[in-house]
């Protein structure tokens, strides 16, 4: 029997390299004849530098730029061949950050342009940026300015270059620009906002918006995945970028397919199954790749918030990690996360076992 372990990081708790592993060993603890195979997975996130680095060919950049309330900072972006991958998380991440009203106004995406400005300097001339995680709402203001962009021409430091690079910014979130589903309103609670802060944020997103649309009739509005990452996807679109899935297009480079049309079982997971799961995130992404080759799938989650007949559209099953009740401070420590997911993925085995026999 061959199972693919492939669970996205359990954020602010273990990352999906250890997570995979941890599992992997407590499967082959109870039959060792198990082929298993552990693939590293991110959607576009946080996590995803990583599960690149795991399986394509490449080196780490540093690079000295500044995080979201400017502050300087040093951090890696990964490069293979002409392509540079950037994670925005790890510059103007929401992690870096106590979330409030005093950093919603403070907090620019500035930084973010500069890393992408040292990678085309040092050659790269496509440029694939991971939207998820971010804590600004700037609209890509930010961005923007550090790329010299001028919107009354719609031209910016990338029409300089002598050869043309290209922009792609990876995401599952299609929210539109502004409105009631534009950045500021669905994101901006959680990155600190109070509610006028929001309305006046979504108000300059809006007028924003009109002005670009008029000197460059660009409809930020009507393209989906604009509003991500606090605007930072309609800056990509401005510069000439396109937008993608983040989950689609890191296993396309992970050749994920070739692991499923392979395997028996596949094992996935992330830190909390709910129904924002269902657009686009890890766990269920890779359960319909799956059922494409009738794989049945299994997700191990830190917490499960989906009801279960919506959870058994994709899976097989799902499972809370949890063994008593428990705060969420004891939930996300590492070694409890660890030993928990450990013992779900032994019982699970023996579970299995009892059926191949």
């Amino acid at each position: 029997m061959k199972i693919l372990v492939a669970i996205d990081s359990f954020k602010g708790s273990v990352t999906s390299p250890e997570l995979n592993t941890s599992v992997a060993q407590a499967l082959l603890s109870v039959d060792k004849q198990l082929v298993i195979e552990t693939r590293a997975i991110a959607d576009g996130g946080e996590g995803s530098l990583v599960a690149l680095s795991q399986t394509v060919a490449g080196r780490w950049h540093q690079v000295k730029t500044i995080d979201l309330l400017r502050r300087p900072i040093k951090v890696a972006y990964y490069r293979h061949a002409k392509q540079a991958f950037i994670e925005s998380a790890s510059i103007i991440g929401i992690d870096k950050i106590t979330s409030n009203s005093v950093t919603y106004a403070q907090a620019t995406s500035y930084g973010l342009g500069l890393a992408v400005k040292d990678a085309i300097q040092k050659g790269a001339t496509q440029i694939e940026i991971m939207l998820g995680g971010t804590g600004t709402s700037d609209g890509g203001k930010g961005f923007l300015e550090s790329l010299n962009y001028d919107f009354m021409t719609g031209r910016s430091y990338l029409d300089t270059l002598a050869s043309p690079v290209t922009l792609l910014g990876l995401t599952d979130v299609t929210n539109p620009y502004h409105g009631p589903q534009g950045f500021a309103a669905v994101f901006g609670p959680q990155k600190g906002g109070s509610l006028s802060q929001i309305e006046e944020t979504d108000q300059i997103a809006s007028n924003f918006a009109k002005k670009v649309f008029c000197q460059t009739t660009i409809d930020l509005q009507t393209i989906p995945g604009s509003g991500a990452a606090g605007g930072l996807g309609g800056a990509i679109v401005l510069l000439g970028g396109t937008l993608t899935s983040g989950f689609s297009r890191i296993a396309e480079l992970l050749n994920l397919d070739n692991s499923l049309q392979s395997c028996d079982l596949v094992i996935t997971g992330e830190g909390c199954l709910d129904t924002q799961s269902q657009s686009g995130k890890v766990p269920v992404a890779i359960a319909r790749m799956a059922k494409k080759y009738q794989v049945p799938t299994i997700a191990l989650c830190g917490s499960v918030k989906i009801e279960t007949g919506l959870a058994a559209e994709d899976f097989l099953a799902v499972f809370s990690i949890q063994q008593q009740p428990i705060s969420l401070e004891a939930a996300i420590d590492k070694t409890t996360t660890l030993s928990n997911i450990k013992i779900l993925a032994a019982n699970l085995m023996l579970l299995i076992a009892q059926f191949n026999k």
